[in-house]
């Protein structure tokens, strides 16, 4: 029911990798002589990496400045990643649902579309409690859903029931397909909320 950062982490990855790649290039060529070969006002692999007194390079006040601020951005930017890890779940804000103000407006709230699919999926034989969060725009919306079921509900009728008719119902109300949708399904020992389903035991005689 929340969202998290994969997508970022992914992209965080992938330019961190290829950083990292085309730096060890970097080194291998400059280890190697290729580096020197290529160009010449590039130092040969033998001679000292650094040269000169480090404390008169670090000495003037805008070095002193300039690493300085580039620690402090990336620190900034280490904290807001790792912000970024903590779950958020990101609910959709109040939808228009007619868009042309002159033929009037008409606004609702999400929460209240996830209560009405709640409602509907609290309804289904076998089925403990469900929670709905709709996420994105009127235009696209997003729907996850986390419905927990007895430990003796068809979970096959009712991921059928879902899609076939909540879903559905919701995409009417909203005038628009659903972008996206998640089911989160969760099997309890609780009594469903409305119905239930029986397993049969007995003996069979031929």
């Amino acid at each position: 029911m929340r969202q998290h950062a994969g997508a970022l982490n992914r992209t965080w990855l992938v330019i961190l990798g290829i950083l990292t790649l085309a730096g060890g290039v970097l080194i291998l060529l400059a280890a190697s002589g290729t580096l020197h070969a290529m160009s010449p006002a590039m130092a040969p692999a033998e001679s000292p990496v650094l040269t000169g007194d480090l404390h008169t390079a670090f000495g003037p006040a805008s070095v002193t400045a300039i690493v300085l601020v580039a620690g402090v951005l990336l620190g900034a930017l280490g904290l807001l990643w790792i912000l970024a890890q903590i779950p958020r779940k990101n609910p959709a804000d109040r939808y228009r649902l007619h868009q042309d103000p002159a033929s009037g407006t008409t606004l609702c709230e999400a929460s209240v579309l996830g209560s009405a699919v709640e409602n509907q999926i609290n309804t289904l034989p076998g089925v403990v409690g469900s929670s709905a969060l709709l996420r994105g725009t009127a235009r696209e919306p997003d729907l996850t859903m986390k419905v927990t079921v007895n430990n003796r509900a068809d979970i096959q009728d009712i991921l059928h029931s879902i899609n076939a008719r909540v879903i559905p119902d919701l995409s009417t109300a909203l005038e628009t397909p659903l972008r996206r949708t998640g089911i989160q399904l969760e099997v309890s020992g609780r009594n469903p909320v409305s119905g239930s389903t029986v397993a049969t035991t007995g003996t069979v005689i031929y």
